[in-house]
């Protein structure tokens, strides 16, 4: 029987192995490719959690806040340890190191950013048949093997934790960009957890895939955030505080479109908050812990979800192809001249749904180098013809609020 490949969610809690790929006959974990097999019967626990490393805070320093890598605490240790006479993943020089993550390990990076975490087989085909876009990865020039053992692998302890083994790199990476879905192997599994669970899996690979299926359903279960929209009295309160947009005064007014939204993202049926991505939410995003894009982070809303640092007119923006349920942006696209129709085709490319509240003609000198009106004959344009599903003026000077669905933009 074939060995499964689980899933993960970005969120999920991951743990240093305490255990030493020496249990199973290697130096390290990167070459073990058996799965399933039990650990050493001796107690494991968990080491910190995988966002506490060294590796984790190098990236989010790099992708996030756009440090060097000259700069992290990573980067220094691994040139002290070449300079000691080490090679790092084919690198015998500092400058080498340099070069391997200012290329390969961006690219990687843009890769899972365009395109979300591809299974090992799934890239060696894309490789056949896409090859200016995932060749690189698939070719001897590249430092690791492409091959179905080697996603990023896990083994589980004692208590059910989930242990951090191999492909330390991507998983800082899809972590950082929030992906929802991220394959892994499991290489090990503790005799007491089995025992405690279901202790026919010991023996039975059947049994133990079983077993293994009820752990990352748990699993899922434990990150999965459900849905909780933002209510009325929540978005005066923000108002009233200067936290949402506008002044306190048109709060009422604005609320008007902000439950409209809320309607329209309700027929999108998202599973769970991650599933929601909102642009210039400003510290009130209609889904609470949905995702946002916020270019510096001041108006990231507390909550789970995943904020990426990302000025929207820099394209393309670092969300995989129809990574979301839904995308929203009230009163957003106006600001986003001269880049509005760039900006549109990357909230179609990201989302199956978008939600925009937008005016047609927006006069306010001081803005005019960055702002413009939108019209819906300009969107159904940008959209190839196809119009809105829905489009519908709003009283005052707030403009339309538009809709889009799967079947608007399913054909992108």
């Amino acid at each position: 029987m074939p060995t499964p490949v689980f899933h993960i969610h970005s969120r999920t809690e991951i743990y240093e192995s305490p255990l030493s790929p020496k249990a199973f006959g290697t130096d390290n974990w990167g070459k073990v490719n058996e799965f399933h097999r039990l650990a050493p019967d001796a107690p494991i626990g968990e080491g910190t959690r995988f966002e506490q490393g060294m590796v984790y805070e190098a990236f989010h320093a790099v992708f996030v806040a756009h440090q060097p890598w000259e700069a992290t605490r990573w980067f220094k240790y691994n040139v002290g340890l070449i300079q000691k006479g080490r090679v790092l993943w084919e690198c015998h020089t500092r400058e080498e190191l340099l070069d391997r993550l200012n290329l390969e390990v961006r690219a990687l990076y843009a890769s899972m950013a365009r395109h979300g975490f591809l299974q090992q087989d799934e890239i060696a085909r894309r490789a056949a048949h896409e090859p200016e876009v995932f060749a690189r990865f698939a070719g001897d020039s590249y430092h690791s093997s492409l091959s179905p053992t080697h996603e990023i692998k896990l083994g589980v302890n004692e208590h059910g934790k989930l242990l951090f083994l191999d492909g330390r790199h991507r998983l800082a990476i899809a972590k950082i960009l929030g992906l929802p879905r991220i394959p892994v192997r499991v290489v090990f599994v503790h005799p007491a957890f089995v025992r405690g669970r279901r202790p026919a899996a010991a023996s039975d690979p059947a049994a133990m895939t079983a077993l293994l299926h009820e752990l990352f359903d748990e699993v899922g279960a434990r990150h999965a955030q459900p849905i909780e929209f933002l209510s009325q009295a929540d978005y005066l309160a923000a108002s009233a505080q200067g936290i949402a947009d506008g002044p306190a005064k048109n709060a009422a007014a604005r609320w008007e479109y902000y439950k409209s939204a809320i309607d329209f993202v309700r027929l999108c049926k998202p599973a769970d908050a991650s599933e929601v991505i909102e642009l210039g939410a400003q510290g009130v995003p209609v889904v609470k812990g949905s995702d946002t894009l916020d270019p510096t982070g001041k108006w990231a809303p507390p909550g789970p979800g995943t904020v990426h640092h990302h000025e929207l007119r820099n394209l393309p923006w670092p969300l995989a192809d129809k990574r979301y349920t839904v995308l929203v942006a009230l009163r957003v696209f106006h600001h986003l001249w001269p880049s509005q129709r760039e900006c549109f085709l990357e909230a179609r490319r990201v989302a199956r749904n978008i939600v925009m509240v937008v005016p047609e003609q927006y006069e306010a000198p001081a803005k005019r180098d960055t702002s413009a009106g939108i019209t819906e004959a300009q969107f159904t344009e940008w959209n190839d013809g196809v119009p809105p599903t829905v489009s519908v003026r709003l009283p005052g000077w707030f403009g339309r609020i538009y809709f889009w669905n799967e079947e608007a933009l399913g054909a992108h």
